[in-house]
Parts: structure tokens; C-alpha cells; sequence
């Protein structure tokens, strides 16, 4: 089979792993780089012996879909060349920096028929995975996203930053409507909000604490899900996920615990390997452009609740 051409737009920090993996994917051919910063591009470019270009419109006629990982505001005006051209794209998170933008793009992509897929990594995470399967109808959900301060991502605020992966979860997880939201938040090095907290309720009572912060001094992200009789805990960074079930009988103490601990887990390989199979077998993506706007919408909201 015809390989496909692919280019990465922008090979910053998570835009070199993006190239990384393309080229190690034997259904790619990686014709090249596309970053503002010369000296960054032709470092990637002389690694992994492909072409590097200045102007991501040169490679239009090279490719067949391409990566974007550049900052989260000129993600519509660079989507939008690509998908109007009938390219597929794999837009890193936040989908784009507003809701209007995000629209537009679902829309051409639809006219156009491309893949269209937004980068949220852990529903590629093996834990996250077991844990779709066993949760049915959660009550109480709550998620706590911590890393060191890094300058790379500042150009949003740390709902957008972290705190949007989570939404993306609790969304997937559980299908009811949101009722209300409550949410805090502070800037402490930045004019953004570097740490919330969001408070979620559905209509079916369903409650979710989302707590996010990138001043911690280690990183972690983790999860737990409760429903009747049973409760999850997941570790992201860790690949374990400890599942409790209340055993038969009514006895309090009943309780089995099963921990399931995964190999190392390449959530990013996985997610570009997807997205390569979406466009050979022309299926639609595990996390759609209706799922990145689902989740853009949360997090906007919390982000404007918190400027108020």
C-alpha cells in the first residue's frame, strides 16, 4: 500500500516527539519540519534526515495530512489551509483558541471529507482504556493534574494547559449533560490562572472535582471514579489502575481490590497511529473534532467564570 505523506507543522517540545513517531510508523513517509525557528527545524531535520521548511505552505503539495503543534492561536488559521486543501489534520489541544474557530474547522472538514483529529492523549493511555470498560454510571469523578512550572504553554491558562484533558475524560465518561460549574482559580507566575479548581455537576447528579496547577514541584496526574458498589483509581503517569468491588454479601468489609499494572505506555504512538489507520481505512478518529469542541467549550467556560 502507497504510503502516506506526512508533515509536522511546528517541532517545538511535543512537535519533535510528533516526528519521532511519524518516522518510526512504516505506513509514513515523513517528507519533512515546518518551524518558524531555523535552528530548531534543521536540528530535527539533519536527526531524522528529512527536508525542513520556513512556510508551512510549501509543503501543501508534498503531503497527505499533517501534525499541527504550534501555539494554540494560530491553530485555525493553519488548520484551516490544510483541511481547505483537502489535507487530513492532527491538531494538538486546545482544538483552537474559541468556540467559533473550532466550528468552522469541523465544518470544512466535513465538506471536505478529511480526518480531522484533536490530540488528547490519554484516551490512548492502556489505564484509561480498562477503565472505559468498567465504568457504567459514575457518581463522583475527580481528577488532579499537577507539573513543574515550564514556560512552553503559557501563552494559555492552565484550564486550557491541563485541566482540558480531564474534561475531555469526564465528558467521554459520563453522557449526561453538565448542570452547572462552579471554579477558582489564581495566577501566580503568569497573567493566566496557574492553578483551579472546578467544581462539575450533571444532569444526572453525577459530581466531578477538577483540580489543575503548573507550579508543583513534581508532576501527577491522576483519577478516581466511584459508582455503586465499586471505585477506580487511575495513575496516568504510572500506567496502574486500582480497581475495588464491593464483594456479594452486605458486609462493609467485603471488599476485593485488583491492581493491574501496564508496561510502558506510549500514549503519543498510539494516538499517531491511530490517526494514520483513520486515513487508510477512512474511519473516523477515537477523539473527533465534536469531542475537542465539547471540551474546548468546558474549559472556556471555566476559564471565564474564573476571570470574573
Amino acid at each position: 500500500m502507497k504510503k502516506i505523506k506526512v508533515a509536522v507543522i511546528g517541532v517545538g517540545y511535543l512537535g519533535e516527539f510528533h516526528a519521532d513517531k511519524y518516522h518510526a510508523n512504516n505506513s509514513v513517509d515523513l517528507i519533512g519540519v515546518v518551524d518558524s525557528n531555523r535552528k530548531r527545524r534543521d536540528a530535527i531535520s539533519k536527526k531524522l534526515n528529512i527536508s525542513s521548511f520556513s512556510d508551512y505552505t510549501k509543503v501543501l503539495d508534498h503531503v497527505d495530512a499533517v501534525s499541527i503543534s504550534v501555539p494554540t492561536d494560530l491553530h485555525f488559521k493553519i488548520g484551516k489551509f490544510f483541511v481547505e486543501n483537502g489535507k487530513h489534520v492532527l491538531m494538538e489541544k486546545p482544538f483552537t483558541k474559541n468556540l467559533s474557530e473550532a466550528i468552522k474547522l469541523e465544518n470544512i472538514a466535513k465538506k471536505k471529507g478529511v480526518v480531522l483529529q484533536i490530540g488528547h492523549i490519554e484516551r490512548f493511555n492502556k489505564a484509561y482504556i480498562k477503565l472505559e470498560e468498567h465504568v457504567k454510571n459514575p457518581l463522583f469523578i475527580e481528577c488532579n493534574r499537577i507539573s513543574p512550572f515550564k514556560v512552553r504553554g503559557t501563552e494559555v491558562d492552565v484550564i486550557m494547559d491541563l485541566m482540558i484533558h480531564d474534561l475531555d475524560i469526564i465528558l467521554k465518561l459520563n453522557k449526561s449533560k453538565i448542570k452547572s460549574i462552579h471554579a477558582k482559580g489564581i495566577n501566580v507566575l503568569t497573567n493566566n490562572a496557574d492553578i483551579a479548581n472546578a467544581r462539575i455537576t450533571f444532569e444526572n447528579d453525577c459530581v466531578c472535582n477538577l483540580s489543575s496547577s503548573r507550579i508543583s514541584a513534581k508532576v501527577e496526574r491522576k483519577m478516581r471514579v466511584f459508582q455503586k458498589n465499586a471505585y477506580f483509581s487511575i495513575n496516568y503517569n504510572d500506567n496502574i489502575i486500582d480497581i475495588y468491588k464491593k464483594t456479594a454479601g452486605k458486609k462493609l468489609s467485603s471488599i476485593r481490590k485488583k491492581t493491574i499494572n501496564y508496561e510502558k505506555n506510549d500514549s503519543l504512538k498510539k494516538e499517531i497511529d491511530s490517526f494514520v489507520d483513520c486515513i487508510k481505512l477512512k474511519k473516523s478518529p477515537i477523539v473527533s473534532s465534536n469531542d475537542g469542541i465539547n471540551a474546548l467549550k468546558y474549559a472556556l467556560e471555566i476559564s471565564k467564570k474564573i476571570k470574573r
